[in-house]
C-alpha cells in the first residue's frame, strides 16, 4: 500500500514540506499536484498531474508519494529573458538571481558578457533547481564600432558622451582593455581565422554579431562616429559561413531595416532587436524604421525569431529641458503607437517573438510593463509569448509546455493571468525540474 502525504497550499505562505520514514529528495521526484487548472497554450483546464524524476506525467495512472492540493490556482509554464546583459557584474550577482526568481524567470539569454566574469559565477547556474542559461562570452564587432567603443569608453572610466569628444575618439579607438574577454575585432576578412579558435575556445552558446547601419558603415568610420557601427557586410558573409559550417547558432543585433535585410540574406534567424527598437533614438522618421510587407513575408518563411526589446522608447525619448535630461511624454507616444502597429504587424505575419530587456540591471519585468503599456497583444498572446520564449532560448529541450515527458518547470499563481496579466506578479510557488524553489 502507498502511504502520501496530503498537503493543502496557502499561496501566501512559504512551503515547508516534511516526509517521514523516507528520503525527501527522492519523494519530491514523485509528487502529485492536484486539480489546478493547467494553461494549455489556449486556455486554462482543470487538471492533476505527477512530477516524477523533474519531468510531468499526466496519465491517470502515474504513481506518486506526496500530493500538493492546487485548487483554485492556476499553472504556467516559468518565463525565459531572451536580451540581456545580466550576470556580468559578479558583485550584482545575487541579487539579480533573486529577482529572477521572484518574477519566474527561470531561463537567461546573456548576450555579450565578460568572458572572464563568466568564469566566477558560471557553477551557479546550469544545474538542477536552477537558473539556466546561455552565454556569447564576447561581441563581435570592429574597430570603433559597437560595442568595442563602450566597454572601452567604460574601462577608461569615461561616461558614455567621451565617445563624442574629439580629443577622447582617438584614445577609445586605440584602446584594447577589454578585448579578447568582452568582444572580438574583426576588421577583415583575414581576422576571422586569425580569431577564430579564440572565440570557439571559449564555448560560446551563440555568436553575438553586430550588424549596425550597414548600408553607411564607411561614412560614419569616415566621420568618426564611434560606436554607431558594427561589421562590414563582407565580413559577416564569410563569418557566417563558417559559424554555419561549424553548427553554431548566430544572434544578430541590428538597428535599421536594410540592417535586418542584410542578416536575413545570410540566413540569421535570432535577432537581438525589432528595426528601430525603442522607436529609435530621439525623433527619427518612424516609417524608416517600418520592415516592409515583403521583407516581413520573407523573415516569416525563414522561422526568425524577434526580440523587440521595446523598454528602449522611454530611454530614447528623453530629452534636454535645459536643466536636466526628461521624458517627452509625446515623443514617448509617438513612439509608442509605431512599435503598437509594427508588433501587431508581426503577430499577423507569424513572426515568432521573444521577450527580453536587454538591460544589466532590471530584469524581464522591466519590458513585460512596457509590452503591457504598448497593448500589442491580447493577453493570451502576451501569455503564450512570455511562457514560448524559454523555448528560443533553449531550442532542442522540452520546455515552454505543460505536457507529458516535459521538464517540470512550472508557475503557480493566484489568479488567471487571461482575466488580468497583473496576476503574473503573484507567483505562490516556483518549481524547476521538479524542485519546490524558496
Amino acid at each position: 500500500m502507498i502511504e502520501y502525504k496530503y498537503i493543502k497550499i496557502n499561496l501566501l505562505l512559504a512551503i515547508t514540506i516534511v516526509f517521514a520514514g523516507c528520503d525527501s529528495n527522492k519523494s519530491l521526484q514523485i509528487t502529485k499536484y492536484s486539480y489546478g487548472y493547467v494553461f494549455n497554450g489556449v486556455d486554462f483546464k482543470k487538471a492533476s498531474f505527477v512530477v516524477n524524476h523533474g519531468e510531468f506525467d499526466f496519465s491517470a495512472s502515474a504513481r506518486f508519494d506526496t500530493v500538493i492540493d492546487l485548487s483554485g490556482k492556476y499553472i504556467i509554464p516559468a518565463f525565459g529573458d531572451a536580451h540581456t546583459h545580466n550576470f556580468d557584474d559578479v558583485a550584482k550577482f545575487d541579487s539579480i538571481y533573486s529577482a529572477y526568481l521572484s518574477e519566474g524567470t527561470f531561463y537567461i539569454q546573456v548576450l555579450t558578457n565578460h568572458y572572464s566574469n563568466y568564469l566566477k559565477i558560471k557553477d551557479s547556474l546550469n544545474s538542477k533547481g536552477r537558473i539556466d542559461a546561455k552565454f556569447a562570452h564576447g561581441g563581435i564587432t570592429s574597430t570603433g564600432g559597437h560595442p568595442h567603443s563602450l566597454y572601452e569608453t567604460q574601462a577608461l572610466n569615461y561616461s558614455w558622451r567621451a565617445m563624442l569628444d574629439p580629443d577622447k575618439k582617438e584614445e577609445i579607438l586605440s584602446s584594447t582593455i577589454k578585448k579578447d574577454d568582452a568582444y572580438y575585432l574583426l576588421d577583415s576578412v583575414s581576422d576571422i581565422e586569425k580569431n577564430w579558435q579564440n572565440i570557439m575556445s571559449k564555448k560560446p552558446d551563440f555568436l553575438k554579431l553586430y550588424i549596425s547601419h550597414t548600408a553607411d558603415r564607411n561614412k560614419r568610420i569616415e566621420n568618426g562616429n564611434i560606436g554607431s557601427y558594427g561589421l562590414s557586410e563582407e565580413v559577416l558573409a564569410k563569418l557566417t559561413t563558417k559559424a554555419n559550417r561549424d553548427n553554431i547558432r548566430i544572434i544578430a543585433h541590428v538597428e535599421t531595416v536594410s540592417d535586418f535585410e542584410i542578416a536575413l540574406k545570410y540566413n540569421i534567424r535570432y535577432f537581438a532587436h525589432m528595426p528601430g527598437y525603442g522607436g529609435g533614438i530621439g525623433d527619427p522618421d518612424l516609417a524608416a524604421l517600418q520592415i516592409p510587407d515583403s521583407i516581413l513575408e520573407k523573415a516569416a518563411r525563414n522561422n526568425v525569431v524577434i526580440t523587440p526589446t521595446v523598454s528602449f522608447a522611454k530611454y530614447y525619448a528623453n530629452k534636454w529641458d535645459g536643466s536636466k535630461m526628461s521624458i517627452d511624454s509625446l515623443l514617448l507616444q509617438k513612439k509608442y503607437t509605431f512599435l503598437k502597429e509594427q508588433l501587431i504587424r508581426f503577430t499577423e505575419a507569424n513572426i515568432v517573438i521573444a521577450l527580453g530587456a536587454d538591460q544589466t540591471y532590471a530584469t524581464l519585468g522591466e519590458e513585460i510593463n512596457d509590452i503591457k503599456k504598448i497593448d500589442a497583444f491580447s493577453n493570451l498572446e502576451l501569455l503564450n509569448i512570455l511562457t514560448q520564449t524559454p523555448k528560443t532560448i533553449f531550442p532542442d529541450r522540452k520546455i515552454g509546455a505543460l505536457k507529458d515527458g516535459y521538464e517540470a518547470t512550472f508557475l503557480v499563481l493566484d489568479d488567471n493571468p487571461l482575466s488580468d496579466m497583473n496576476s503574473i506578479k503573484n507567483i505562490g510557488l516556483r518549481v524547476k525540474n521538479g524542485i519546490i524553489l524558496k
